[in-house]
């Protein structure tokens, strides 16, 4: 399994939207804005609303059977494009001879796809799957544990 960020973008927004319900403009101080976006998202996510904000745009290869678990966070992501079976496993093959060769595509080959993921979500993902007994969902909550600003919207 290979996991690459590509891009994050949306924490100077979710920074200045965080005191919005307080009538306050964006802090100064970064330590109490942290403060208050980590006592929000314990308090749930309709407190923590900022967190839908930050997106992170991953490059992931791994099996098909890992995407299909990952099938079930579907809020707060987005699939950009991955690799076609279609075009690569099964280029040029029509009809009964395509649905055979689709059907035989192992669900340990590993599949490339680009996701866009909010923090929420990646929130969601690393607190039901860290301690996951398959190997690759370690692999994918270590890799969310060192993303930029993890410490203040994911894993506070």
């Amino acid at each position: 399994m290979e996991i690459k960020l590509i891009e994050v973008a949306g924490a100077l927004s979710a920074y200045s939207a965080v005191h919005l319900p307080f009538g306050k403009e964006m802090s100064d101080n970064r330590d109490k804005d942290n403060q208050l976006i980590a006592r929000l998202i314990k308090a749930g996510p309709e407190h923590a609303k900022v967190t839908r904000g930050i997106i992170y745009w991953l490059e992931i290869k791994a099996p098909i059977y890992w995407w299909r678990e990952m099938e079930t966070y579907r809020a707060g992501r987005e699939r950009l494009s991955c690799e076609s079976t279609m075009h690569i496993d099964c280029k040029g093959l029509r009809g009964q001879e395509l649905q055979k060769a689709k059907a035989e595509i192992p669900m340990g080959q590993e599949q490339r796809a680009i996701d866009l993921y909010s923090a929420q979500c990646l929130r969601n993902i690393y607190n039901q799957r860290k301690n996951h007994r398959l190997p690759e969902w370690h692999q994918f909550c270590d890799f969310i544990e060192k993303l930029p600003y993890a410490k203040e919207f994911i894993i506070c």
